[in-house]
């Protein structure tokens, strides 16, 4: 994946931030220097896999598997156990029309999932059991204040301003239909590193290729730069 790819899609959510008045915070735009002028904050924002993730799900295939992503703000997912402080987390999602996200199921996250604004956001289900089988158990999912009945390949849209409620072990994919959707994810704190199981396993992230200076610090360059 090419840097002026990455940063064109971050360009591209970031007009849609604009258009359905969503503001992101100001390390949204930090540049390198501003990350190595303050290091305690570069480091907050490294352990907590906060900022921008251009993620492409199969590799070149970012127009039909991919998504855009900015982590606003992330919880200590290590002290949820003690039942306080900032036990939650919210992300801005950025779809293209037809991107689809494929399934996937957390085992200690709940979320909620917002469409903030644009087009139809679809999500599908399937209940997987404590092995991450998929199964034909029927589930329920709360859809703002009411409750749906739903089954497996079930699909719900929501228009803007409508959310869904996912607990652990409901599989889900989604993707915007009939134009982008800027979404949104309000969570419970949780490391994405290691309470994100798609079905079936991704393939490796494909290297970032540095065809231009870069503008937008991403979660992949965190390391590099709190090490410098």
């Amino acid at each position: 994946m090419k840097r002026s790819f990455i940063e064109a899609r971050i360009e591209k959510m970031l007009a849609a931030c604009s258009v359905h008045g969503v503001r992101l915070p100001p390390f949204a735009l930090w540049s390198d220097a501003q990350y190595r002028d303050d290091r305690s904050a570069a480091r907050y924002i490294a352990e907590r896999g906060l900022g921008w993730s251009i993620v492409e799900f199969r590799p070149g295939a970012f127009a039909t598997d991919g998504l855009s992503v900015f982590t606003l703000r992330m919880g200590d997912w290590r002290r949820l156990g003690n039942g306080r402080g900032r036990l939650y987390a919210e992300k801005a999602l950025y779809a293209e029309d037809g991107q689809r996200t494929p399934c996937h199921y957390h085992i200690v996250k709940t979320e909620d999932i917002v469409n903030r604004g644009g087009a139809r956001f679809v999500v599908e289900f399937v209940k997987v059991d404590r092995a991450g089988t998929p199964t034909k158990e029927r589930f329920r999912v709360r859809k703002d204040v009411t409750v749906l009945d739903l089954g497996p390949g079930d699909q719900v849209r929501l228009e803007p301003g409508e959310s869904l409620t996912l607990e652990p072990f409901v599989a889900h994919s989604f993707w915007a239909e009939g134009g982008a959707v800027l979404a949104g994810e309000v969570s419970l704190a949780n490391d994405d590193r290691a309470d994100n199981y798609f079905i079936p396993p991704l393939p490796p992230a494909a290297r970032i290729e540095e065809d231009k200076p870069r503008r937008y610090v991403t979660v992949r360059d965190h390391a590099k730069l709190v090490a410098a």
